[in-house]
């Protein structure tokens, strides 16, 4: 063992020597803790307003995503009509909490001019759907003309489409009928919509995303928003970090240091398992940086524990530090470990969701992100959110699995290297 702590603390005089190294060390946690504390002064248009509420857009060419719900199906509405009866249909549909309302007043506009801002809107807006809403919206919803009356523009694949047409035809149709049957007129038609309404039992949002799926608040969005951007900085100081642990073993190896040291009575495991444990050590000594600037930081708030936080930090630093490392031994080159590893964090941080989130993507997508390790450790952090305390057996079960996977294909790869030399 005495061998084994020499080893150690002669790599970690060598690693605190590397300008490169105590870049990564130092800087990089301060940068994602920066990151963390960041306030969010403002508040989302959609945030100050009830999620049953229609939104209002000042001009047309104001854009939906920018104050839309973006969990719920966003439509944006030109309404030329700008009567009671409209306002009564966009209000039942934002009423459902499936569909993100958002108007603009167009009674000013001709038919040709919303048209044509329809089209740029299809392609520079998020909206799910455009609904233009004519002047004679009234009259002919009445006589049952809906051509007339209204025209819809499906501008995206997702398939909550098909509810928001179904609720809409259900609607039109159902003033069709009370107008047509009972022979209403216009403002009878309003006053028994509004009785049903009045008289309907309120409904009863129910979840069918998956019993696994964990629903947050609009403010615990943010904070999971920020808490990726620093996991993906984070990421980067623990992958370049394992790489500067690489580098001393290649080093030894090319100076002939790592034979003198196999004909004294060090043994291929003690040398090893100190390399790994400097990966270890460097997992540690990031994570406390991190931890002394966001607890320096009194007033910094994201949502959970800080100790949490570090836990799985710390977890995810071990699992990419001992990635690096291992990537950097294969290769046998500093310059290619610096690129496989650039090109390994870049990739896997975009695939993981760090960056946006993959609800809307395509279920294959979805299945690759769930490779990535981030993406579990961002799972973490929505189990810490809610106060799920299985989050840290998961945790610890996924940094084992990634080592062990990680420890056999290096294990195996340099079987194949000593073979092939």
């Amino acid at each position: 063992m005495s061998r084994f702590y020499v080893l150690l603390k002669m790599n970690l005089k060598l690693l605190l020597r590397n300008k490169a190294f105590l870049f990564f060390l130092c800087l990089v946690p301060i940068v994602s803790a920066a990151i963390l504390g960041i306030k969010a002064d403002y508040k989302l248009h959609s945030e100050e307003i009830e999620e049953t509420q229609i939104i209002e857009l000042d001009y047309c060419t104001d854009r939906a995503v920018y104050v839309s719900d973006y969990t719920a199906f966003t439509v944006k509405v030109y309404d030329a009509s700008g009567t009671e009866l409209s306002e009564h249909v966009l209000t039942q549909l934002a009423k459902s909490g499936m569909f993100s309302i958002c108007r603009c007043d167009v009674s000013d506009m001709a038919e040709e001019e919303v048209l044509e801002q329809a089209k740029k809107d299809a392609f520079d807006d998020r909206a799910g759907a455009l609904l233009y809403l004519k002047k004679d919206f009234n009259a002919c919803i009445l006589k049952g003309d809906y051509v007339g009356a209204l025209q819809i523009y499906d501008v995206s694949d997702d398939e909550r489409w098909e509810l928001f047409e179904e609720d809409l035809s259900s609607l039109l149709v159902q003033i069709h009928q009370l107008a047509e049957n009972a022979g209403l007129s216009e403002d009878m038609v309003l006053e028994v919509l509004n009785t049903i309404v009045e008289e309907m039992p309120q409904k009863e949002l129910v979840s069918i995303s998956g019993k696994d799926d964990i629903e947050l608040t609009k403010e615990q969005e943010t904070y999971k928003s920020h808490i990726g951007y620093a996991l993906a900085i984070i990421t980067l100081g623990f992958l370049f970090c394992g790489v500067c642990v690489a580098h001393t073993v290649i080093e030894e190896q090319d100076n002939k240091v790592y034979t003198r040291m196999m004909l004294s009575r060090l043994t291929q495991p003690e040398y090893l398992c100190s390399k790994l444990a400097m990966t270890v050590i460097i997992s540690v000594m990031q994570t406390f940086i991190l931890g002394i600037y966001m607890f320096i930081a009194r007033d910094m708030d994201f949502g959970m524990n800080k100790l949490s936080f570090l836990s799985i930090v710390f977890f995810l630093g071990l699992i990419f530090s001992v990635l690096s490392f291992v990537i950097g031994i294969l290769l046998g080159d500093v310059m290619s470990a610096n690129v496989v590893v650039f090109s390994v964090w870049s990739v896997s941080a975009l695939l993981a969701g760090l960056y946006f989130p993959l609800d809307d993507t395509s279920a294959a997508l979805k299945t690759i992100s769930y490779l990535m390790p981030q993406r579990w450790f961002l799972k973490a952090s929505e189990m810490l959110f809610v106060g799920d305390n299985s989050v840290y057996s998961m945790v610890i079960c996924i940094t084992v699995a990634y080592l062990v996977v990680i420890m056999s294909v290096g294990s195996i790869g340099l079987k194949v290297k000593r073979t092939e030399a």
